[in-house]
């Protein structure tokens, strides 16, 4: 496997990696609540983002930046039934 396979492995690694986690978390949050709480979603995803951040400094930005968008998906698509009514 050449050098280029391993880094495109490693940035899909990374951007499912961050979905998963954001997905497995609102699935537990929708399950164990009847309303959706929106801002715990935001404030883990923001706070994992700071702590990646500051220990890694840039390497893992695709995983930041997925962790941050699958969470504003995440939190739209739980929250939906009360943004539109």
């Amino acid at each position: 496997m050449t050098q280029y396979n391993l880094e495109e492995l490693k940035l899909l690694n990374q951007f499912l990696f961050a979905l998963f986690i954001v997905a497995d978390f609102a699935l537990f949050l929708h399950f164990t609540n009847n309303i959706f709480p929106w801002f715990s979603l935001i404030g883990a995803a923001i706070g994992m983002s700071i702590i990646v951040a500051c220990w890694t400094g840039k390497k893992y930005t695709l995983f930041i930046a997925a962790l941050l968008v699958s969470t504003a998906l995440f939190s739209i698509v739980y929250n939906w039934q009360t943004i539109v009514h």
